[in-house]
């Protein structure tokens, strides 16, 4: 017997612009043992890849169809242009810890490895990845965190973050 929550057709179908109608999703989210999750709060499938870490699933990967539409970015404020601007701001003429201190003073929080990036494989160069000491500062800003992403010689890098809000008021 073929367990139909695994196969696997022979060619992928193209990502459609109507929602999945095939329940594959669906079926094997209510699986136990199965690696696809359906989270209720956010409406979203993902592949439960273990110790905390998931990858969202946007189009299914069995008939093509689009998965519901995330309710991720109403738990979060929103910045407007104008906050997005002024935000911009505050990183004008900061390139060091020292700067960002003198100007802010000690950040809120120190995270040691907060933000990283990950470079993929390119021109037959192999996929790298760097972490980044960050400073954040949470009362710059009624809508984001400021962080800054340490770098050699003290340099930092301003960027900013929406703020969780929780649950959307309906």
């Amino acid at each position: 017997m073929v367990n139909t929550l695994l196969a696997l057709p022979h060619e992928m179908p193209s990502p459609g612009t109507t929602f999945c109608k095939c329940g594959t999703l669906e079926n094997a989210s209510k699986e136990p043992s199965h690696p696809i999750r359906w989270d209720e709060r956010m409406q979203e499938y993902y592949l439960d890849l273990g110790q905390q870490r998931h990858m969202m699933i946007h189009y299914c990967p069995f008939c093509g169809g689009k998965t519901p539409e995330s309710r991720r970015g109403s738990f979060f404020a929103h910045v407007t242009q104008a906050e997005e601007t002024r935000i911009l701001l505050l990183f004008k003429d900061i390139r060091t810890v020292s700067d960002m201190i003198a100007r802010f003073g000690p950040p809120d929080e120190e995270r040691e490895f907060g933000t990283t990036v990950r470079h993929p494989e390119h021109k037959g160069k192999p996929a790298c990845g760097e972490a980044y000491r960050t400073l954040v500062y949470n009362n710059l800003s009624p809508v984001a965190h400021i962080l800054f992403a340490v770098g050699t010689g003290d340099c930092v890098q301003g960027s900013w973050m929406q703020k969780y809000t929780g649950e959307p008021k309906i």
